[in-house]
């Protein structure tokens, strides 16, 4: 059954895409020729942020930490405000495709090479763990022997591939919004299932989530804990500036908007959408844990929700097959056309709009194999532990990317630095971070968390300052 699902919701992807995208041109495929209607990228974005790893984990966290993650969540609206009002301005004045050009006017070419590079290891590793999980649950669920797990995974990246190597932007932007519409009318149906399965209406499972203590979302006890709402706001509020706002993969769909207010208009609208969202997510990660009972659960963490699926039945599993693939694809596909942007324009130096459309499609071709690559990577070395290291790395590699923009933030008009000593700073920034985690954790007991992107950017942002004052040094 699941496998007849594949197949159809494959054949409706590629429909929408062929029709989206039937021009080639460089304008269409990197920035919609700037067509995109505000409403359309909002919603789609929603389903490219949420991923198939947050479909599984987000109700996963409910039984160890409540609705904490709301903190977080509601931290990220601030996130969204600063990205709209301070960031996209920049971006659409630059009028360059690739939001890494701006840094060329403070860090010169060894600067905007430096962030694109961090930029695609990011995205490649990030892209290729969340499809990964995502398309481990699925083939699990699906238990089709006759094909091998490394195979069943090239097929799905290579099909990302076959719908977006020629609409790019445009083909993603309208695929994004059906693979949301799909995500959140799958979890409504599981929510429902849940309650019903426990004898329950709307007004019910409302009454049962707002009385049980594993709804509290405030944490001020514990200013050492990882649940601390200071902790989890402010580090939401950066979370979104590094993560949407210094993401080539989450501007630029804002860049495709017809206007810079548009884009605003998305930004903000995209950020208050995020809030219910999480809410059904953690909502239904409650009802899966009172129906086993909170002190009898037969699976933990990311398993919870799968087990709870495999035990309810046919429908429930096409229910959720569904939403994994609209939150998986729709967070692979904008990845790997934000990443044929990058290369292109900030490793190659290509004018990437005027770049040939079959060159442009062996570069697209090239990301898809990389993608491939490290999926299978992870297979090979398939742990929960190799997975949880990588999702660290990537943490704390957004950290360079906040001190650069930082730095050109700041010091636009005071003359900036080219060197490749850039580079080095960036590198050191995270092995200094993490060695300063270690030791926080070792004197005192405190376990930094997402704040570590700011210790990390705060290095990179101090290294910038060293390297322009020995550059100085040396001129006089």
């Amino acid at each position: 059954m699941l496998v007849v699902v594949l197949i159809l919701y494959f054949c409706m992807l590629a429909y929408v895409s062929r029709r989206t995208g039937r021009n080639d041109s460089g304008a269409d495929f990197f920035l919609g020729n700037r067509h995109s209607p505000w409403w359309a990228v909002s919603i789609g974005m929603v389903g490219a942020s949420v991923s198939g790893v947050s479909f599984v984990s987000v109700p996963g966290w409910v039984p160890s930490s409540s609705f904490s993650y709301m903190q977080m969540v509601l931290g990220f609206l601030v996130g969204y405000v600063v990205v709209a009002c301070l960031l996209l301005p920049i971006y659409y004045n630059s009028g360059s495709v690739s939001i890494y050009a701006t840094l060329s006017s403070c860090l010169g070419v060894s600067g905007r090479k430096t962030g694109a590079c961090f930029f695609l290891l990011n995205k490649l590793m990030g892209a290729a763990v969340k499809f990964y999980v995502a398309a481990f649950v699925l083939y699990s669920l699906a238990d089709v022997n006759l094909v091998p797990f490394p195979m069943f995974a090239l097929l799905c990246v290579m099909f990302v591939y076959f719908y977006t190597y020629r609409g790019g932007i445009k083909s993603i932007v309208w695929t994004d919004l059906l693979q949301t519409v799909l995500m959140v009318v799958s979890l409504s149906l599981l929510l429902h299932k849940a309650l019903s399965l426990m004898d329950l209406d709307l007004c019910g499972g409302i009454r049962l989530i707002s009385e049980s203590e594993m709804s509290r979302i405030f944490f001020f006890e514990d200013w050492g804990g990882r649940t601390y709402f200071w902790k989890h706001f402010i580090s939401g509020a950066f979370v979104v500036v590094v993560m949407t706002g210094l993401d080539q993969d989450m501007i630029q769909k804002n860049l495709s908007c017809r206007s810079l207010r548009e884009a605003r208009r998305n930004m903000l609208s995209y950020g208050v959408l995020f809030i219910p969202v999480n809410l059904l997510f953690l909502s239904l990660g409650l009802l899966v844990t009172v129906y086993y009972g909170a002190d009898a659960l037969p699976a933990t963490g990311d398993a919870l929700l799968p087990y709870f699926v495999k035990e309810s039945g046919t429908a429930v599993l096409v229910c959720f097959s569904v939403g994994m693939l609209a939150s998986s694809f729709s967070s692979v596909d904008s990845a790997m056309a934000a990443m044929t942007t990058s290369f292109l324009s900030d490793i190659l130096d290509r004018d990437a709009e005027l770049v040939s459309s079959r060159f442009r499609h062996r570069v697209h071709l090239g990301v898809a194999v990389a993608v491939c690559c490290v999926v299978m990577l992870l297979d090979f070395v398939r742990s929960d532990h190799a997975i949880d290291v990588i999702y660290q790395l990537v943490s704390y590699l957004y950290g360079p990317l906040l001190g650069m923009f930082a730095y050109c933030l700041s010091h636009k008009r005071k003359g900036g630095v080219d060197s490749p000593w850039i580079a080095v700073a960036a590198i050191i920034s995270p092995l200094l971070s993490f060695l300063t985690a270690k030791m926080l954790h070792a004197s005192c007991g405190y376990d930094m968390g997402y704040e570590l992107l700011l210790l990390n950017g705060l290095i990179t942002y101090v290294g910038i300052l060293g390297v322009r004052l020995i550059i100085s040094v040396g001129k006089s």
